[in-house]
């Protein structure tokens, strides 16, 4: 069995938006062919808060600066049979990251779209694959930003 720490990043631009990510349909991953929220695994030696960083600029080029960890939870990853990945444990260390700046976005090699989404509209991209939905900490967090958007336009 692995364990794997996976860092996860709810970028955000400040003006009540989130960034998001499509996995590709033909990679073989547990979020194959889905929506979910911008992330990857933490590298031998690497410092969480740089790889955070990384892991959005890899995956959609934009510079984010992580503000604070919002979450932290566990895991159980099924990989698809046709990845030849085994199952594996993971823990999510979850960041808000803010952008720097909301360059046009480039999905990377295993992103096919890459997308800002308002608050309010979040949830209806993710599915119940997205294991992210499941912390109260995060959802407590959209819903803030939802609510601040409304009131603010």
């Amino acid at each position: 069995m692995i364990f794997e720490v996976i860092v996860r990043a709810l970028v955000h631009d400040g003006r009540g938006r989130f960034l998001i990510g499509r996995k590709r349909p033909d990679i073989p991953h547990p979020l194959q062919g889905r929506w979910h929220i911008i992330g990857g695994r933490l590298e031998y030696d690497e410092d969480p808060w740089r790889a955070v960083v990384r892991e959005v600029e890899e995956e959609v080029g934009v510079i984010a600066e992580p503000v604070r960890i919002l979450d932290a939870y566990p895991e159980f990853l099924e990989w698809p049979k046709e990845s030849g990945v085994p199952p594996q444990y993971t823990l999510h260390i979850v960041f808000e990251c803010i952008a720097k700046d909301t360059v046009p976005l480039k999905p990377a090699h295993d992103i096919c779209e890459a997308a800002w989404v308002e608050a309010s509209k979040l949830y209806s991209y993710l599915d119940e694959k997205e294991s992210l939905l499941k912390s109260v900490r995060v959802r407590m967090f959209v819903e803030a930003a939802a609510k601040d958007n409304s009131e603010q336009g």
